[in-house]
């Protein structure tokens, strides 16, 4: 009776150890798949950010582009004023100079023939 019982709780070990051997290989079945899906989840986040990033960046040059044709006149134009500025502010700087050139010969003439004397402060 003994060898039965022995043979039998023998046979019992083998068949747990054959059931965990089994539970354990079904779990790394598991495990396996989770980090598979896990890591195909990660790839196609990754290819998302990628096409968002893209899409944003083709977004940002199409608006880049769109200010700079609206903008290109503009800066020939502030050209174009900033040179009408500046020839109108030397037609005015020739006109007085024409109006003035008289009155400055004169106080330059009586400054050369009519000196006023004064001693120099070094003098004393």
């Amino acid at each position: 009776m003994y060898r039965t019982n022995r043979s039998a709780f023998a046979q019992s070990q083998q068949n747990g150890i054959a059931t965990l051997l089994k539970a354990e290989k079904e779990a790394h079945e598991i495990v396996s798949q989770a980090r598979k899906y896990r890591q195909d989840k990660l790839k196609q986040a990754k290819s998302d950010a990628a096409k968002e990033i893209e899409a944003y960046k083709a977004k940002k040059d199409q608006e880049l582009r769109d200010f700079e044709s609206q903008n290109v006149g503009s800066t020939a134009e502030l050209e174009k004023k900033a040179d009408q500025d500046v020839q109108g502010e030397l037609a005015e700087i020739k006109k007085i100079s024409k109006a003035k050139t008289a009155d400055v010969i004169k106080l330059l003439v009586a400054a050369v023939t009519e000196p006023i004397p004064e001693m120099h402060v070094n003098a004393n």
